[in-house]
């Protein structure tokens, strides 16, 4: 634990900064073995000479007299010595990274995890304000929160009875899921009825999240008018290389398509034109769909020589569904409209 010397707060060993108000700890300990070096006394003025003091002579040399003469000194005899090797340098001290948990504040400048509680990073100093916060695993949020106990309280602890009972109920799944397993392996008519009760388990839960589209056939299809060898029921043959093709005038045409039960429609496929010459005829633009069931819609067709998907709404159980056509993409050499195909589609 290292203590900050500027705010007191607490820091985990190996912290580099003070996590509230981010002070560098390197710089609020002291190093070690220092010593403090004891005062030296200092020394005081030289004492002044009296009145009556004069200074020392010089001896004087004599006729006789010689200064003495120093020795000198014959060099001794030298002990061999071990060479002073200097000691390697301490290794680099490493600050441990956290492992992120929920709840941590990730640092956006060196992506140190930190604990919620800290305002400045342990690494690198930076501030936590903006940093990114580790969420909790999905798993965990489905579980139900246990409240911290209230101050002054103790958790009520289960008693040996609940204990036992939560035993013997795991003691039991064990013992189930052993037995199935082991009868699954042995006996074939089991592993058959759980093989087909699995299969038809995993069909129900295809089908529940499904978006494929299915085709519906029209047993009838029927037109208000039709041009010769050119009739309603070429819209929806499934063919298209034909078409039905009808004047505007004097009645604007109509579709009728007709289904041998009720269907929920949700998507349909319209071919406008002729394929081979896209020019030659009018193309469908608006059309209003009405539905056996009441309800009504319009859609705008794409004035394009291949098929286009449209959604259908309000189309659940139907028995049949009119195609009117009330504009179209003119034409500058036919007179008629044409519609090559109509595919309609369910999710059932």
């Amino acid at each position: 634990m290292i203590v900050c010397a500027q705010c007191g707060e607490r820091n985990a060993r190996g912290a580099e900064f003070c996590g509230s108000c981010g002070t560098y700890l390197e710089w609020e300990r002291a190093p070690a073995g220092a010593q403090q070096v004891p005062n030296q006394p200092q020394a005081g003025p030289a004492p002044q000479p009296g009145p009556d003091w004069q200074p020392p002579r010089p001896p004087q040399p004599g006729p006789d007299w010689q200064p003495p003469q120093p020795q000198p000194r014959q060099p001794g005899a030298m002990q061999p010595t071990d060479e002073r090797r200097t000691p390697p340098p301490p290794p680099p001290q490493f600050t441990e990274r956290r492992q992120p948990q929920p709840g941590d504040l990730i640092c956006g400048q060196c992506g140190e995890a930190n604990p919620p509680s800290r305002r400045f990073c342990a690494r690198c100093g930076e501030k936590l304000a903006d940093a990114q916060v580790v969420p909790e695993k999905w798993w965990r949020r489905l579980l139900p929160r246990r409240e911290p106990a209230a101050a002054g309280t103790r958790r009520r602890r289960r008693t040996s009875v609940g204990r036992t009972v939560g035993r013997v109920l795991r003691w039991s799944v064990v013992v189930a899921l052993l037995a199935g397993l082991g009868l699954y392996g042995l006996h074939s008519q089991f592993r058959g009825a759980v093989n087909s009760q699995a299969t038809g388990l995993v069909n129900t839960v295809k089908d529940w999240f499904s978006n494929e589209a299915k085709p519906v056939r029209p047993n009838d299809v029927t037109a208000n008018v039709a041009s010769p060898d050119h009739g309603a029921g070429l819209a929806a043959d499934n063919n298209k290389a034909t078409y039905w093709s009808a004047p505007l005038e004097p009645t604007p045409p109509a579709l009728v398509l007709k289904f041998d039960r009720k269907v929920d429609l949700a998507q349909a496929m319209f071919l406008v034109g002729i394929p081979d010459a896209f020019q030659t005829a009018h193309r469908p633009d608006k059309v209003h769909l009405v539905y056996s069931n009441g309800k009504t819609q319009d859609l705008n067709l794409v004035d394009l020589p291949e098929p286009k998907a449209v959604k259908l709404e309000g189309a659940q159980g139907v028995e049949w569904v009119e195609v009117h056509v009330e504009s179209v993409h003119r034409s500058l050499q036919g007179t008629e409209v044409a519609i090559s195909e109509i595919e309609l589609f369910t999710v059932e």
